[in-house]
């Protein structure tokens, strides 16, 4: 591989991962929406409280087994937004919410919450993020709603978006299990 195309590679994949490396720095969005803390233990999460997102799928306690793609270096799942559109979403357990790109927010004509926007730390500094909620987010057979998201150009296509801790933290238990390339949601 030519040296210029090997550094364009190294710049756009850092870019990447610099955007996803999402902090939230604070919002009035938490006092707005409500917030709970979360303890991650390796690649095991277990949120602490309930959040304003609700289980669209009846019944009690509940285990989804969801395959994942992207080979070992990405969690990558198929995600269905609002019921319109499916596309190959990132887990990201670092980032604080899910995130959309500005194209799947416009294709989706989510707006805005009023006042609401987040500031977030990249790699590539801090940005504002206008924070959005969802209808519903769904990956396989397991489905939320009002799910928090913001809205910022952090992966690029065919990703639509990233899986991030406003739909993870909404399950009691996550977990990946990179042996069979699944991760584990546990209501």
């Amino acid at each position: 591989m030519p040296p210029r195309e090997r550094e364009q590679r190294l710049r756009r994949f850092l870019r990447a991962l610099g955007t996803v490396l999402i902090l939230v720095l604070g919002s009035s969005a938490r006092a707005q929406f409500g917030w709970h803390g979360a303890r991650a233990v390796g690649d095991v999460a277990q949120a602490e409280g309930a959040h304003p997102g609700a289980a669209l799928a009846p019944g009690g306690a509940s285990r989804h087994h969801i395959p994942l793609s992207g080979g070992t270096n990405h969690l990558i799942v198929d995600g269905m937004l609002n019921d319109v559109l499916r596309g190959p979403m990132l887990i990201d357990t670092g980032s604080s919410y899910c995130v959309l790109t500005r194209k799947t927010a416009a294709r989706l004509g989510v707006k805005p919450v009023v006042g609401a926007t987040v500031a977030v730390a990249t790699a590539n500094g801090e940005v504002e993020a206008d924070l959005v909620r969802l209808d519903s987010i769904q990956i396989e057979d397991a489905r939320l709603g009002g799910v928090e998201a913001v809205v910022m150009d952090a992966v690029e296509p065919p990703l639509v978006g990233i899986i991030g801790l406003s739909f993870l933290n909404q399950f009691r238990r996550y977990s990946v299990d990179h042996a069979r390339g699944t991760i584990q949601l546990e209501r």
